[in-house]
């Protein structure tokens, strides 16, 4: 495992020794390696995100969307969209 030197401000700091205290980290670096992985999992989260909304405006320019106007259009829709949100958690 590499090693890197960080100078953090004193507020950081002091936030990092509450959270050791508590016993939420066993020490500075267990709490600043999961800030970091948690940081990288955000950036991977938001890069999905950004992906499926360049994919969804393609569909759209693309002409494939599907208008929805009554009650149960919707409730179509939304059915479909949740098996494949449940069918996506599954295989997380």
């Amino acid at each position: 495992m590499g090693v890197v030197q960080v100078r953090l401000p004193d507020k950081i700091r002091a936030m990092i020794g509450r959270q050791v205290a508590e016993g939420r980290a066993a020490d500075a670096s267990d709490f600043l390696a999961e800030a970091a992985r948690r940081y990288a999992e955000e950036f991977e989260l938001d890069a999905e995100c950004v992906s499926e909304a360049k994919a969804g405006i393609a569909d759209v320019e693309a002409g494939r969307f599907r208008t929805v106007s009554t009650r149960e259009d919707l409730a179509a829709l939304e059915a479909e969209v949740m098996v494949r949100v449940r069918e996506r958690l599954a295989r997380t």
